[in-house]
Formats: structure tokens, C-alpha cells, sequence
């Protein structure tokens, strides 16, 4: 299931690093090549089970955490790094994470919860963390965590994110902006009141800059990239009235963002508009407004 793209990546690696910078490397370059299965994660919580209990299928790029698991041990073992999958959870259906062996010690990651922080790139959250499940704890007690300057440092030794930074403190600033309501219609020109025009533009703003960030892909994944643009790019009204959905649930469904003002007094919509995210040829992402 390794493409030649993937095996480029691969080949990059220098065995002479450290096994943390390895690690690093491949759990964060290699995330955009998968995405969730759909045939899983948007089934009811019986078929979840079934699939579960039957033993989950390697179905290549689409994937679910014990598969994306899976990839990720077999791969570290290729550069005699140890890694184990785990179950993280005692739930009926347990999240599977891994523990891998770095050049301190024991330590945590789970590569689908990070899946869209290291496709968009977005810091990790889920690298070298202190887990907060008291299952995978109890089995691994001698978990460490890694310092965030460390984690930087390798970053910045690889070039992991352009110009040896992320996204994060980018995303706080206009998170500020964009959530302060005078301040951004002053920006865009219009009136504090007028919400429609200012929706439009917010979302013209995310069609021209934000959307095509990264390589995130899969249905799913985009659907997180909106969920993340709603919470940065809107005001708590705003949120009250937006919508994020998948237009048909297939590996080609298209993401759809709607946006409906109702009347304070009879709760009647006032206003609706949708825009509808479609792939192109070159692959970059645009948003149609479609009424």
C-alpha cells in the first residue's frame, strides 16, 4: 500500500538520526496519504461493532485507528524503532494508539487523532503527550512526555513545517480578528449588523487563503477543516446558525457549509445561503456559492 510518493518520503529518512527525529519525520509527513474510511465511520454503532469484531480490514489509504496503527508499527520497525499497538480506552469499541520506543523512553501517539493537525500543519497534539486514558496508563505507568522545546527542535532541525514554523499562532490572530465584530466589519467595510454580507466575505476570505493549506484529503478530514475554520473564523451568533455537513456520504461526498438567520421573535429563517466545496483537476479545493 506504500505509493511511490510515500517511498520518496521514506527514502529521506537518515538512519543516522535519532530515533525521535525519525519518528517525527514519518508520523507527520506521511498524514496526508490517508484519510478515514468512510465505510466505518459513518456506519451505525452496530456495523462499527460487527467490523470490529470481525478484526478491521487493511483497506490501504482509507483507514481507522487500529490500521493507521498497524502501518505506522510495521514502518518504525523498518528502522529498528520498537513500537506496540494499543488499546488506549476500555470502551466497547477501543481507540488504538501506539507506545514507541524513542531515545529516552516510552511514549505515546496517536496518528488519527493527529490526522488533520499534521495534514493541515497544525501542531501536534497527540505526540509524545501524557495520555489522558487510564487504560493505555495503567498498562504503559512508565509513559514520559516530551518537552515542547524539544519537539521544536526536531522540527526545526527537519524542516517539518515551512519556514521552520506552523500554523498555530497565525490561527490565534485572526481568531482575535475575526471574532471581534467591530473590528472585522471595519476590516471588510460594512455595517456591524449586516451578517449576510459579512458570512459571504468570511467565506470568500476562507476560499482564497485557507482551504488549500496543507494536503488534506478525504471527506471526513474536510469536514474537520470546516469544523476548525467555524471555531477560529466566527462569533458565537454566527455558530449559532451555521451548519457543516456532508452533501451525500460517499468516498465523493462534498462538503457543505449553510448558513441560516432566523427572527428573534417567530424563529422563522430570515436568510439561508450554502456553499458547496468541490474538487478541481489540479486538485486545489474552491467554494461555490450555490444560493
Amino acid at each position: 500500500m506504500i505509493t511511490n510518493e510515500m517511498k520518496e518520503i521514506i527514502n529521506k529518512v537518515d538512519k543516522s538520526w535519532p530515533k525521535d527525529y525519525i519518528i517525527r519525520y514519518l508520523y507527520i509527513s506521511l498524514a496526508p496519504f490517508f484519510e478515514r474510511d468512510l465505510n466505518y465511520f459513518l456506519a451505525s454503532d452496530e456495523e462499527k461493532y460487527r467490523q470490529y469484531k470481525l478484526g478491521f480490514i487493511n483497506n490501504g489509504k482509507y483507514i481507522v485507528c487500529s490500521t493507521l496503527a498497524d502501518f505506522y508499527v510495521n514502518l518504525f520497525a523498518e528502522f529498528n524503532i520498537k513500537a506496540f499497538k494499543t488499546a488506549a480506552n476500555s470502551a466497547k469499541i477501543p481507540l488504538f494508539a501506539i507506545v514507541v520506543e524513542g531515545d529516552y523512553g516510552l511514549y505515546y501517539l496517536d496518528p488519527l487523532n493527529d490526522l488533520f493537525n499534521n495534514q493541515y500543519g497544525l501542531k501536534t497534539t497527540e505526540f509524545g503527550v501524557v495520555p489522558r486514558y487510564r487504560t493505555l496508563n495503567k498498562n504503559f505507568p512508565n509513559l514520559i512526555q516530551l518537552k515542547p522545546e524539544y519537539i521544536e527542535k526536531i522540527d526545526k532541525y527537519l524542516h517539518i513545517y515551512p519556514q521552520d514554523t506552523n500554523l498555530t499562532n497565525f490561527f490565534n490572530i485572526l481568531h482575535q480578528e475575526m471574532t471581534n465584530r467591530k473590528l472585522v466589519c471595519k476590516h471588510f467595510g460594512i455595517n456591524t449588523d449586516d451578517l449576510y454580507t459579512l458570512f459571504d466575505l468570511k467565506m470568500n476570505f476562507a476560499n482564497q487563503h485557507l482551504i488549500n493549506i496543507g494536503k488534506v484529503n478525504g471527506p471526513f478530514e474536510r469536514i474537520k477543516l470546516y469544523l476548525y475554520l467555524e471555531k477560529i473564523m466566527f462569533f458565537k451568533h454566527e455558530k449559532k446558525n451555521i451548519t457543516i455537513k456532508l452533501g451525500n456520504l460517499s468516498k465523493n461526498s462534498q462538503c457543505i457549509v449553510s448558513y441560516n438567520l432566523k427572527d428573534n421573535l417567530s424563529n422563522d429563517i430570515t436568510f439561508k445561503t450554502e456553499f458547496i466545496e468541490e474538487q478541481q483537476d489540479n486538485g486545489q479545493f474552491v467554494l461555490k456559492k450555490i444560493n
